[in-house]
């Protein structure tokens, strides 16, 4: 097996084969096609057939050989920070590209998995077996009955993630204390939003197998269809009106030697599909293009000056409540408490954040109301959960649901519930280590961080008038052994924008 140094230096001999010029769209731009349509002998199928089978018979010298190719993933990915979703459009673009080279069609697009509306594995990559089928891995959730429940990517799961008011709320938010472009900060963590811990952590999961583990989940040919769709509600989100980061800390950070066939990949490049030559079959607007903040927004303003405050680690301080005054007068307000007890299928677990005064004073009339048809945006305001450092269960397949301020909390209760929040699973636990190094302001990356959208459970409860909010964790999990699925969270913090 080479080492990272020995595959940048490869990797390098490629570049002319596979096109210098890493981001040109190479002819006329493709249109990424859902694969429910798709007969067994859909051209782009037996194309990606071709090839997968080619680089799979390549020698491990060739950048393009598929375990090799793989291994890049698990060599430079990010997950659980703001590079989460560039990254993985460039690794998508490079495979995309090799594809066209080594099945000798050139508009090969790549397919996209909508597990929203198609809860059944796609035929195409289950049908046969390892010697019959290129596409075939060994998928246990699979063929034990594939489960992709409403939870993990029905509609109301998609419909939140489109209401994120901004990059770090949709895409997951930087690494802590980070204060540079340098490449150190590509796997720090930062949190987890909830695209990729529900969707996209929950079908990984789900699939199992090579699938459901970071280092080899790439080797499945499943991987690039999933993200391909995660990779087309991104773009969805910026077609609706929607900006990208920013900061040059994100717009300028590039991904250097990572990818064969592209060389050094600035994530400002990456955010105009028209530029990189495709997109989604069910756009139906003009391509989905980077689209600027807007100045002046009052909840734009506060979103921002958190972030900055955030960054510098100052809701993280040795206190329980903090609050940000605006030049605006408008307020940005933490709350936190710590936490050194466990959640568990049993016993569900309760963090209770003192907030000073009650949560509907501080929030006003109007505030939790999401849509701009509805409400004025001036008066706008979000409540997120912010739950730091938390000690993963044994058992990986967990998940575990959210809840604010239940009263009668129990392994019975449904999602259903008004109280229920959102569900979140735990891919990746394992490769956390890759990022638990590279703060610079004296905080420390000991498990993932999720940020948890609480306004639109709240928005249902009839009265706000309590002073403070309880975050609870209830655990689910199908391994009947006991204490496997228990979590640990250090901190929560509440943020009400």
């Amino acid at each position: 097996m080479l080492d990272r140094r020995a595959f940048l230096a490869a990797g390098t001999s490629v570049l002319a084969t596979l096109g210098a010029s890493p981001l040109q769209a190479q002819g006329a731009a493709v249109t990424r096609r859902s694969v429910r349509g798709m007969m067994a002998n859909d051209p782009d199928l037996a194309a990606m057939r071709r090839a997968v089978a080619a680089m799979k018979a390549l020698p491990q010298s060739d950048p393009r050989n598929w375990i090799r190719f793989a291994d890049v993933h698990r060599s430079f990915c990010p997950h659980g920070n703001w590079y989460f979703l560039p990254w993985h459009r460039a690794y998508l673009l490079s495979f995309e590209r090799i594809v066209r080279e080594l099945s000798g069609k050139a508009d090969f697009a790549l397919p996209y998995w909508n597990w929203t509306l198609d809860r059944a594995f796609p035929a195409a990559f289950a049908a046969g077996d390892r010697n019959s089928n290129p596409l075939f891995n060994a998928r246990p959730g699979v063929e034990n009955g594939l489960r992709l429940s409403d939870d993990m990517v029905g509609p109301q799961v998609i419909s939140r993630v489109m209401m994120s008011p901004d990059f770090e709320a949709f895409g997951s938010a930087r690494p802590r204390g980070q204060d540079s472009a340098a490449a150190q900060w590509q796997r720090t963590l930062g949190a987890k939003t909830e695209l990729e811990f529900n969707p996209h952590d929950g079908v990984h999961q789900s699939v199992g197998g090579n699938f459901a583990v970071v280092d080899l989940s790439a080797r499945d040919p499943i991987f690039f269809l999933h993200h391909a769709n995660v990779d087309r509600l991104w773009s969805t989100w910026n077609a609706r009106g929607n900006a990208n980061s920013p900061e040059p800390m994100w717009r300028n950070f590039a991904f250097n030697g990572n990818f064969p066939g592209l060389a050094n990949v600035r994530v400002g490049d990456l955010i105009s599909t028209p530029a990189l030559g495709y997109r989604y079959d069910d756009d139906d607007s003009p391509f989905a293009a980077d689209v600027p903040l807007p100045s002046g927004d009052p909840l734009t303003e506060k979103l921002r000056a958190y972030r900055q405050f955030e960054a510098r680690g100052l809701s993280r301080a040795n206190t329980s409540r903090y609050r940000h005054t605006l030049a605006t007068g408008d307020t940005i307000e933490v709350a936190a408490a710590e936490n050194d007890r466990v959640a568990s299928r049993e016993r569900p677990l309760a963090v209770k954040v003192p907030l000073g005064r009650r949560l509907g004073d501080i929030l006003g009339p109007g505030a939790l109301v999401q849509s701009g048809e509805l409400g004025d945006r001036r008066y706008r305001r979000y409540v997120w959960a912010m739950i730091r450092d938390i000690e993963p269960p044994l058992d990986a397949s967990t998940r575990v649901r959210v809840f604010a301020n239940c009263t009668d909390l129990s392994p019975r209760t449904p999602v259903s519930d008004p109280t229920y929040a959102t569900s979140m699973a735990f891919f990746g636990s394992e490769h956390a280590r890759h990022g638990a190094g590279g703060a610079s302001n004296g905080t420390s990356a000991n498990g993932t961080s999720v940020c948890i959208d609480l306004t639109p459970s709240l928005a249902r409860m009839p009265s706000l008038h309590l002073d403070y909010l309880t975050v609870q964790l209830l655990p689910h999990c199908a391994n009947a052994e006991t204490n496997v699925s228990n979590i640990r969270p250090r901190r929560m913090e509440i943020v009400i924008l």
